[in-house]
């Protein structure tokens, strides 16, 4: 038998009390001699015993009260002899971190086996299932079997919280306090982040004792600009395991670069920005692969990037577009002549699209430009001129984060019956530029005047990844983390992956990003209409492992969880918590009855004593 609060049982020193009173009234009051009831001395001799047995029986029973109030409180749970579980929920951590090899061979490899052996231990457990990191849950004897043998790490962290409080709710749902939680993971400290509310469960873990490998990644990968004139550049941001760090860059087979990233002294990270030509046309796949180390996935990304001749514009919108169009010329970013161009103006000087819309200078000229924007097919409007200085908090659509731009004079824009398009960024809680299929609209001039966005550093790459998304008919290239939640651009249908061809169909206003990491394209019906580019979770290349203390400490300190390093010890204690059955109840049950005893029994000497002297008192 064991107690999971035992602390309760000092309260078993109560069962002092009813003995200390017993004592007591045994020496109450002084005897005094009183003739006129001497007739009842036999009388008393006779009932003595009957009363020294009946007060013997209610100590016994108050003692018995108290012992028992103070065992229940102390929740004794006993070990069922077959020492099985009645309901074992096992959680496997499969995250990408797993993937370490140590030792020759991958952390996920021994913690499959411990489960299987786990499995194997529990085969007459009445209720069984194997939860893995990103929710999964597999239920029941067969198919965890099949789980175990084809399971694979994830491409990113999962979910290892969600999947415990899961693991919690099913064997503790299934079999009250008598049901099973078992944790087999790496420790990785970056996983074991937020607390894991158990209530009174106890949770075992496995962690074996492996020290993580050393290991290099890259952090971050983008590319600039994202459409290349076919030059461009890649900057990468790495976790290196030495001081210097071999990397390789290509379009499929065609190698663009290889050469070495220095880790400056004192530094954890390296950032090198990589000069590159890329190879073919349109949407393309530029991957990073760094040299192998501790987990493989991690030193690998893949970048989207849109490959073409420069896109050609006409531009009527003011001095400081000119002067922005013209650095991009000098740049080989834009041309300004052939082709169909990407027309940067106010909607009546627009002929077709595509192009980048500003509001007229002249405020009369209001009604003719939204005449112009019906013509030209665009579901928005401009409303009538504000003023006075508001902040933009926050710009979308790959506005580079620029979150300081001020606007004091502005049109909000007004939706249509049926619009659609993608809000870029917001003016005192009103749209202030929307992005369609091959439009995007603003609602101030560009000129200081109006807004500091034409001033600001980041307004010369905004238009031209802005111009290159007009002309490719497509959107911005996004850099998502795998499993986090994606907004598609208007008019997108499914979501393709350049790898094999798989396809995720939009449904809503967003979509899970893809569980795997690489290249994705936004599809309208056939048409490429922008792209993704999934990659890991930023925590997933630290490997540190947490301290038995820390993750302890997530369930709520030691008194709820128990960890262990070696396999038959953690066996052993997940079978004696999962056999583990409380006897709470029973014992309440006994101390209800003997408190109805010792009324009974109270009651009836009381009677009997009445009925008694009644009998003596009456004259013969």
């Amino acid at each position: 038998m064991a107690f999971l609060a035992p602390l309760w049982l000092s309260l078993a020193a109560l069962a002092a009390v009813p003995v200390l009173l017993h004592l007591l009234r045994r020496n109450i009051g002084a005897r005094v001699e009183f003739p006129a009831v001497r007739y009842l001395q036999s009388a008393e001799r006779e009932s003595s015993r009957d009363v020294r047995a009946k007060n013997l029986l209610l100590l016994l029973l108050r003692i018995l009260i108290v012992m028992l109030l103070a065992l229940a409180a102390a929740r004794p749970v006993w070990t069922r002899g077959d020492g099985t579980p009645r309901a074992l929920a096992i959680v496997l951590d499969n995250s990408l971190s797993t993937t370490a090899i140590v030792g020759g061979t991958p952390v996920l490899d021994r913690l499959t086996v411990a489960a299987r052996e786990l499995r194997a231990a529990s085969g007459t457990a009445e209720q069984l299932w194997l939860i893995t990191a990103d929710g999964t849950v597999h239920t029941g004897p067969d198919a965890i079997d099949a789980a175990l043998s084809r399971v694979v790490a994830l491409p990113h962290a999962g979910q290892l919280d969600a999947a415990v409080r899961s693991a919690v709710a099913l064997a503790h749902g299934a079999a009250g306090e008598a049901g099973a939680v078992a944790v087999l993971t790496d420790g990785q400290r970056s996983a074991w982040t937020r607390d894991i509310p158990i209530a009174s469960s106890r949770v075992r873990l496995y962690v074996p004792p492996l020290a993580p490998p050393p290991n290099g990644a890259i952090l971050r990968a983008v590319a600039l600009p994202q459409w290349w004139t076919p030059r461009g550049a890649l900057e990468l941001t790495i976790q290196p395991v030495r001081d210097t760090t071999a990397y390789r860059i290509a379009i499929g087979d065609n190698t663009l670069a290889r050469g070495v990233i220095v880790r400056n002294a004192g530094e954890s990270t390296a950032t090198l920005r990589i000069p590159l030509v890329g190879a073919g046309t349109g949407w393309q796949a530029l991957d990073a692969t760094l040299e192998p180390s501790g987990v493989g996935a991690d030193d690998h990304a893949i970048v989207p990037i849109v490959v073409g001749s420069a896109p050609v514009v006409r531009d009527a919108a003011g001095e400081f577009v000119a002067a922005a169009v013209a650095a991009l010329r000098d740049n080989g970013r834009v041309r300004t002549g052939g082709g169909s161009p990407v027309t940067i103006a106010s909607p009546a000087a627009i002929g077709a699209l595509p192009a980048l819309v500003v509001p007229p200078a002249d405020a009369g000229g209001l009604a003719s430009a939204n005449a112009a924007l019906a013509r030209l097919g665009i579901p928005w409007r401009f409303g009538a001129e504000q003023n006075g200085t508001q902040l933009i908090r926050e710009m979308q659509g790959g506005l580079r984060g620029d979150t300081a731009v001020r606007v004091t004079r502005w049109h909000p824009l007004l939706a249509q019956p049926g619009a659609t398009g993608d809000t870029l960024a917001m003016v005192a809680g009103l749209p202030w530029m929307v992005r369609g299929a091959n439009w995007i609209i603003a609602g101030s001039v560009l000129e200081p005047g109006h807004t500091t966005f034409p001033v600001r550093a980041s307004f010369v790459p905004w238009l031209a990844d802005a111009i290159s998304t007009l002309s490719s008919n497509t959107t911005s290239a996004t850099l998502i983390t795998a499993g986090s939640v994606l907004f598609p651009p208007a008019g997108a249908s499914a979501l393709r992956s350049a790898a094999d061809g798989a396809r995720l169909t939009v449904s809503g206003a967003s979509i899970p990003a893809p569980a795997s990491a690489g290249l994705w394209f936004w599809m309208r019906g056939v048409d490429t209409v922008g792209a993704v580019g999934v990659h890991l979770d930023a925590g997933e290349p630290l490997l540190a492992r947490a301290t038995d203390a820390e993750l302890a400490a997530r369930f709520g300190g030691v008194a709820r969880v128990a960890l262990a390093a070696d396999l038959p010890a953690f066996l052993r204690s997940v079978r004696q918590s999962g056999a583990a059955q409380p006897i709470v109840m029973p014992l309440l049950l006994l101390a209800l009855l003997a408190v109805l005893a010792e009324a009974w029994i109270s009651g009836r000497y009381r009677t009997r004593g009445a009925v008694g002297a009644d009998s003596l008192a009456r004259p013969a």
